[in-house]
């Protein structure tokens, strides 16, 4: 009975992570093709519209003030950028 119980879940599991991997799949090439065409329509970033030279001056100030960490939120806050990419443009300023 052990033995059933262990091939049935193994199936389980190779049919959910192939299941996974399928969906992660089409979620990249969903992704490109969404890349693509905002690079044909040439349209800017949602997030770096809102960046403007006064959030930018207030980023430096606090970069300058050892406050990494509260730059990257309020970039975040603002622009409603991710974790990395917010951290990404901090870095770089």
């Amino acid at each position: 009975m052990e033995y059933i119980s262990v091939i049935l879940i193994t199936i389980l599991f190779t049919i959910f992570n192939t299941s996974i991997n399928a969906l992660q799949r089409d979620q990249r090439r969903i992704e490109s093709k969404l890349d693509r065409i905002i690079e044909h329509l040439e349209l800017p970033e949602p997030s770096k519209e809102k960046i403007n030279d006064e959030l930018k001056d207030e980023l430096i100030k606090l970069l300058e003030a050892n406050k990494r960490v509260k730059a990257i939120k309020k970039l975040r806050d603002i622009t409603g950028m991710e974790l990395v990419e917010a951290k990404d443009y901090v870095d770089n300023l």
